[in-house]
């Protein structure tokens, strides 16, 4: 599925957002993560980099594909803010998080020098968006 324009706007280079995971006994696990879009020619897909697997999403997702992810828009007055909501299914791949991680630092924590030049390729989570929804335009 391809996200709509203001969904992508949101996004942008790089945003702080909630994933939502599956224990093995059913209950949530809730995350506060860094997430990036890449588009693709048909389909968008969020992507999440890890420098380890032992996180307990990692283990959740590959386990059990299904994810919610929520991103919060900043304040625009004494509303409720917008957010965007996205469910999919995630797989996890090895291989490439320094470099994401470098990007979304950039965007998200200038000049913080974050991941160190040594660390692992650790892993990535790509998300296939299947529904949106939430309070904004993408929701229409």
């Amino acid at each position: 599925m391809k996200l709509d324009e203001s969904a992508r706007a949101l996004i942008g280079k790089g945003a702080n957002a909630t994933l939502v995971t599956l224990n093995p006994d059913g209950s949530p696990q809730v995350s506060v993560i860094w997430v990036a879009l890449q588009a693709g020619e048909h389909d968008d897909e969020l992507v999440i980099a890890h420098l380890s697997d032992s996180y307990r999403k990692v283990r959740n997702i590959r386990r059990d594909g299904r994810v919610a992810l929520t991103v919060v828009a900043d304040p625009d007055g004494p509303t409720l803010r917008e957010y965007l909501w996205v469910s999919g299914t995630a797989r996890i791949v090895e291989g490439g998080a320094p470099a994401l991680l470098r990007q979304l630092s950039d965007v998200l924590t200038p000049g913080s020098g974050f991941p160190p030049a040594d660390a692992p390729e650790g892993f990535l989570t790509r998300i296939t968006v299947e529904k949106v929804g939430g309070v904004g335009p993408w929701a229409q």
